[in-house]
Formats: C-alpha cells, structure tokens, sequence
C-alpha cells in the first residue's frame, strides 16, 4: 500500500445516525478511534471485544495479518476473495464500469480492492455498521434517502436487482449496463437485501429501509441455485419449521419465486419494528477480534463454551443459558443434517442491553448435497481421537457427553437433551420425503446420514 487510507464509521443504532469514529489504515495496522460524542451515547460499539466501555477515545490497534486487514467487524462487510462469491464479483463490476481502466488495473484479490469495495458496499447492510469514505458521503446518504414504494415483480421491472444491492442507488444505468435488467437462473444470487409489507411477502418489494417506514420489514432474499442445490429452500424451509417447533426463536419467513427463480423472504433480525439496526456481530468476528483465527470454522464447539464462561468481554448476558443453548443447536444441527453450523452462522445480539445468541439462521441441512456431507464442520467432545488412557476412539455418543459436560451440563440433563432432541426430530424423514423440489439421491443420502446419528445417539 503506498498510502494511509481513511474512513468514517457512523450508525443508526438507537433511530439516529451517529458518527461512530474514524478508522485508518496503514501498509501495518488498522486503527479506530471513538469520537467523544458517540462515547455520551453509551451505544455498542465497532464489536463487543471493541467496546467503547473497554477503550473510551484510546485509539484501538490491530496489526494487519491474513486473513484480516481490518478490524474483524469491518471486514465482515466485504465479500470474501472468492470466485464464485455474487455479491464481490457484482461490486467488481460495478466498480469496473465506473471507473474504467483505472480500477481494471487492479488486483481483484488485493486489498486495494477490498478498500474500493468496502467505500460502496459498507453501508447498509446486515449489523448496525455503517463505513464511508467521508462525512459528506455519510450525509448524502442518509438525508437523502428514497421515498419507499413497494413495486410487483414483473419482467419489465425496469431497475432490475441494481437497486436492491442497497449500495447502488445513485447510479442506476451504471449498474444495468453491468448485470443487465434481468438475472439468469444460472447466475443466481445468494442473497438480496430488500423490504415487503409487514404482513409478509405478496409479491411486491421495495429498497431496503433507512429510516423508519411503518407497514414494511426487511428481509434477506436467498435464492436457490438449482444447479448446486437443488431443492435447498424447499430443505431450509423444513429446518426452519423444525426448530421453530422445538421452541427456538425463528424469524418469519416466505416460499416465494424471484423471476421464475425459487427463493426464501427471512425477516431480518439485525433490525426492530421500527426498521432501526440492533447490534448483531457473528461469534467468528468476537472471537477473531481477540484470538488468531484463520477461516470460520476453525474453532471448536468446547472452546466456544469455554469462552462464555472465561473471556474478559462479557460475550452473553446469561452464561449458563447460552451454553445450554449452544448444546442444543448442536444437537439439532447433528439430527437434521446441518454439518455447516459453523461461527458465522452463530451471531450474538443485544436488545435491550442484554447479549443472546440470535434468532435462527441458515440451518439448511447441507449433507444433503455430497460436496458438503461432513457430520459437523467444527469438533466437538474429542469426537473420533483416541485418548492416553484409551485403546479405542471416543464414539459419538460419548462425544455428545463430553461436549455437554464442557457446557455444564449433568449426565441427566445432558440425557433429557439428547431424548427431547430425538422426539423433536422424529418426523424429520418422513417430511423430507414429502418434498418435491429436492433430487431423490439427495433425500436419500440426507435421510442416511441422519437416521445414523439418530441410532448412534439412540444407543
């Protein structure tokens, strides 16, 4: 990098935009420092580990090292450097188209691009940070908010899914000339962030809200790519439900169909009904932001108990109930085939200034589909190594007991758990059979696996 960067943080928590601090970037370190104004507030923070409480207006630094350049929290905002990611190839694009030559020289896996891409893309999106490059930007953006209007999805919905990217609002043609006014199925999006009317999805949509709009939520629209997973929403959607039976906290939800292309409407949980953001973090960005940690799922679910109980930074409000939680999430995660529960799928929020874990999201059961049939993407209670004392290696039921011990539980609540999980899950197979969408080889192999943790545990 040949020179320092510079950028503002501002954030509507609490219904008002408020600048937050200033972050600098330098060829060694990141850096941010709180403005006095925002610490008055007595708001959360950059992330819990950031915490104004923790820092007042002492600049907070973090030595740049892979696989973040920036304080985890903000780098979260960026798309990860991946070929196949939407959302950071739509960007390049974009930035391509506005910029010309001069942005095509870059490298699209560099940092420079990061910075580029963050500039349009770190604001209004999930969580409560908002990054510009400067105040006016921040100002523009928002004192200058569109007036909301809901529109049907048709063929000639003439500003296409530019618009919905939150980022482009000021330079539709740029952005229609780049993906063009309609999406192909083969190129279909993950996600979109948009707003429906608050009884929920009737086939109109509008731009995400900044500011509060009464009658209309937002949503994340995810969209199913057919082609490597197909029937996945159909698969989401019965997950969803099943925990929502269970008694976790689920957000609303839609089957609805983008364009021909099935997709699922999911209530955001990152904002309140008054459309303002809440403070949101993924458990990778709290942990990442004070131990080293080289990709999101490279942790295990014992430590993420342990750091409940013994970091420094108060990461929930109820110790004993989130790690209780925590074992039942993986109980669940394990008897309906989700061995994607990893820590960005794993968010704290605070509402109300107390620390739970989130709603429930993503808990599509991935081994479904042979590139991701794995039972869990993290380990748990020495799951498969064999100890000193030991000739033979821990079996998944014993793994179950060790992880619950790890998260303080008994044997018997640890028994009650696993008995109530079963009972929960019951039907599973039977509804996964019931639907339509999914390839029967994918049924069959998610319908194996599972019924195999469900003997295993059974036992």
């Amino acid at each position: 990098m040949s020179t320092d960067r510079e950028a503002v943080i501002w954030t509507r928590l609490g219904g008002k935009p408020n600048r937050m601090g200033r972050l600098y970037v330098t060829d060694k370190e990141c850096r941010f420092t709180y403005d006095d104004d925002y610490l008055q507030l007595q708001q959360p923070g950059l992330g819990l580990v950031y915490a104004p409480e923790y820092y007042g207006n002492t600049t907070i630094s973090r030595e740049r090292k892979k696989p973040f350049d920036l304080f985890p929290p903000i780098q979260s905002l960026i798309p990860p450097r991946q070929n196949d990611n939407f959302q950071r190839n739509l960007a390049l694009k974009y930035l391509q188209k506005k910029h010309g030559q001069q942005f095509s020289s870059l490298d699209m896996t560099s940092f420079d691009a990061d910075w580029e891409i963050l500039k349009v893309s770190g604001h209004g999106g999930i969580g409560h940070l908002d990054v510009f490059e400067d105040d006016h930007c921040a100002d523009s953006w928002y004192n200058n908010p569109p007036a909301h209007e809901l529109m049907e999805i048709t063929d000639e919905l003439g500003f296409s899914l530019k618009q919905f990217m939150t980022w482009f609002e000021e330079d539709i043609e740029v952005f229609i000339r780049t993906v063009g006014p309609t999406p192909s199925v083969g190129g279909a999006i993950p996600k979109l962030l948009l707003s429906i009317p608050e009884s929920g999805w009737d086939g109109r949509i509008g731009l995400p809200t900044r500011q509060k709009t009464p009658g209309i939520i937002d949503v994340v629209l995810k969209f199913e790519q057919s082609t490597r997973y197909p029937g996945i929403i159909e698969l989401e959607m019965l997950t969803l439900e099943i925990h929502r039976e269970a008694g976790f906290d689920v957000p609303r939800y839609w089957p609805c169909f983008f364009k021909g292309m099935p997709a699922l409407a999911i209530e955001r949980f990152d904002r309140d009904q008054n459309n303002t953001p809440l403070y949101c973090e993924s458990l990778y960005s709290i942990l990442a932001s004070g131990i080293p940690l080289n990709n999101h799922y490279d942790y295990r679910y014992d430590l993420i108990a342990q750091a409940l109980d013994l970091s420094p930074v108060e990461i929930v409000s109820h110790i004993a109930e989130a790690k209780e939680h925590l074992f039942q999430r993986l109980l669940m995660a394990l008897l309906t085939g989700n061995g994607d529960l990893h820590l960005e799928n794993l968010s704290i929020t605070c509402i109300q200034n107390k620390k739970t874990f989130s709603k429930i999201y993503d808990p599509a059961p991935m081994r479904a589909y042979a590139q991701h049939d794995m039972l869990s993407v993290m380990p748990f209670g020495d799951y498969g190594e064999t100890p000193e004392d030991a000739d033979t290696a821990i079996n998944l039921k014993q793994a179950v007991y060790r992880f619950a011990k790890n998260c303080g539980l008994n044997t018997a609540l640890c028994d009650s758990h696993i008995e109530t999980a079963l009972s929960q899950t019951a039907d599973f197979n039977h509804r996964v059979k019931q639907l339509t969408t999914v390839h029967d080889e994918n049924k069959e192999r998610l319908i194996k696996r599972t019924e195999s943790v469900r003997l295993k545990l059974s036992a």
